[in-house]
C-alpha cells in the first residue's frame, strides 16, 4: 500500500533523469537487452501520459544519445485507462518494451507473473537504493526482491481558483476541517461549485480515514483484513460525504470520469483535491487560468497538524 504523509512536500528518491539513466544503464550496460546483430540498439520505453514533459524527454534523449551513440531511445506514451491489460499482454511477449513505467501499486501483480527482472542487486550496487524513501521503495519490493525502481511520487493538495475565492470575499486558506467546510459552503453559490469531489475518490477518502486513526486494511498473521467497518473509518467517510455534498461531483464515479482537471478548467469550480501535476491538465484545457491557480495543504482536524494524504507514484520495471 502506498505511504501516507502529513506534509505537502516530499523528497524524491531519485530525480527522473537520474532514475531513467540508471535503468537505461541496466538495460544497455548489463546485458538485459539481447544483442541485435547491429552496432545500434533501440531501447523501447513506455511512459505514462504527463509523467514527464516533452521538453524534458527531448533534452534527455539528445544528451543520452550523444553520450551513447550506439543506443537509440524510443518513447511511447500510454494512458492509465486500460494500462493493466496492455502491460500484462506485453509481459506475455506481445510487442514487449524494454522499460515500462507502471503505478507503484501495480508492481506486485506484475511480479507475480515471474516476467520481471529482479533488480535487487542493481538497486544496491548501482542505483543507491539504501537512500530511497522507504515508503516509495516498498511498493516495488516484493518478498524481499526489488522489481520496481522509484520514478516519481506525488501527494494530494487542494488546487483552487483565486478569482473565485476573491469574488466570495475569502482572503485566507483554511487551516482546519471545520474552516474548510465553512469556506466551501460560502463558495458554493451563484452557479459555482464550492468543490468538485466525486463520490468515489478513494485517494482523498484514505487521508480522512487516516486522520481519524482508521485504515483501509491491516495485515494480521500474513493475511489482510478489511477495516472499512470500524468507527474511525466511518468517521472519515462521514466527513468525505459532508464535503462532497458541497459540490456537484457525481456520487457514482471517481476523479477520472470525467477528468477532474477538465471540469475545474471550465471556471465554475472553486476547488479540487489532486496531485499538483493536474495543473498541467487544467492549463492545457484553459490557458487563461495560468495566473489564477492557487494551492494549499489539505487541512487537518486541528490547525497544528495538516491532514494525512495518500502518496502515490510510479516505478520503472524491466520485463
Amino acid at each position: 500500500m502506498p505511504s501516507k504523509v502529513n506534509a505537502v512536500k516530499i523528497r524524491r528518491p531519485l530525480p527522473p533523469s537520474v532514475a531513467l539513466v540508471c535503468v537505461l544503464a541496466l538495460t544497455t550496460g548489463c546485458g538485459l537487452i539481447p544483442g541485435s546483430g547491429s552496432d545500434t540498439r533501440t531501447v523501447k520505453i513506455w511512459l505514462m501520459q504527463d509523467s514527464v514533459s516533452e521538453e524534458f524527454l527531448d533534452r534527455f534523449s539528445k544528451e543520452y544519445e550523444e553520450k551513447h551513440p550506439s543506443v537509440k531511445l524510443e518513447f511511447t506514451f500510454q494512458s492509465w485507462t486500460g494500462i493493466g491489460k496492455k502491460v500484462n499482454a506485453a509481459l506475455e511477449g506481445e510487442d514487449t518494451p524494454d522499460i515500462i513505467e507502471v503505478g507503484n501499486t501495480q508492481v506486485a501483480q506484475y511480479a507475480e507473473t515471474d516476467a520481471l527482472e529482479d533488480l535487487t542487486l542493481e538497486s544496491v550496487r548501482d542505483l543507491g537504493g539504501e537512500d530511497w524513501l522507504e515508503g516509495l521503495a516498498k511498493p516495488g519490493n516484493i518478498d524481499g526482491s526489488q522489481y520496481g525502481i522509484p520514478w516519481y511520487a506525488a501527494n494530494r493538495v487542494v488546487i483552487y481558483n483565486k478569482d473565485v475565492f476573491a469574488d466570495a470575499g475569502i482572503k485566507k486558506t483554511p487551516k482546519t476541517r471545520d474552516e474548510w467546510l465553512a469556506m466551501t459552503e460560502q463558495l458554493n453559490q451563484d452557479g459555482t461549485q464550492g468543490i468538485y469531489l466525486p463520490g468515489q475518490d478513494w485517494y482523498t477518502l484514505a487521508g480522512f480515514i487516516w486522520d481519524e486513526g482508521g485504515d483501509l486494511a491491516v495485515e494480521r498473521a500474513g493475511s489482510w483484513e478489511g477495516m472499512l467497518h470500524t468507527d474511525a473509518t466511518l468517521r472519515g467517510m462521514d466527513f468525505y460525504k459532508e464535503l462532497q455534498e458541497l459540490g456537484q461531483g457525481p456520487k457514482d464515479s471517481d476523479e477520472t470520469k470525467p477528468p477532474q482537471g477538465e471540469v475545474f478548467a471550465k471556471g465554475n469550480v472553486a476547488q479540487i483535491v489532486a496531485p499538483p501535476s493536474v495543473a498541467s491538465t487544467i492549463l492545457k484545457a484553459n490557458p487563461e487560468l495560468e495566473d489564477k491557480l492557487g494551492y494549499f495543504t489539505i487541512p487537518g482536524k486541528t490547525a497544528d497538524k495538516a491532514g494525512a494524504v495518500f502518496t502515490g507514484g510510479s516505478d520503472l520495471i524491466i520485463p
